[in-house]
């Protein structure tokens, strides 16, 4: 049996995260915004996307960091600016999160060779 197709609710979710990611979604305001409850809302992102809420927005996050550390000059970019214009507010904890996701340290990627 085929996969159900995404809700409502969460492709409005994905594209409101995808569209604004250094935004403040949490899981209350993006039920608000898909006029879910928080539970079903949660339970639809982890159905459907194997995933929760919070998870996929910072995934969505640690991608947008990622693509500007690869664009970015060492010399003038640093890592703490990537993290806090991407919403990370700890540039530990980005670090930690960012290094489980790629494999290697964001100031790795920052001066990696264009």
């Amino acid at each position: 049996m085929a996969p159900a197709a995404p809700s409502r609710a969460v492709d409005t979710a994905v594209e409101l995260i995808e569209g604004r990611p250094e935004s403040a979604h949490d899981l209350a305001s993006l039920a608000r915004a898909t006029h879910v409850s928080a539970r079903s809302l949660q339970k639809a992102y982890r159905r459907e996307l194997d995933t929760s809420v919070v998870e996929y927005v910072r995934g969505a996050r640690l991608q947008h960091a990622r693509r500007e550390l690869l664009s970015a000059q060492p010399d003038t970019a640093t890592v703490a600016a990537v993290a806090y214009r991407w919403g990370f507010a700890h540039p530990g904890r980005f670090s930690i999160w960012y290094r489980q996701r790629f494999g290697e340290s964001p100031s790795q990627t920052l001066r990696r060779p264009g």
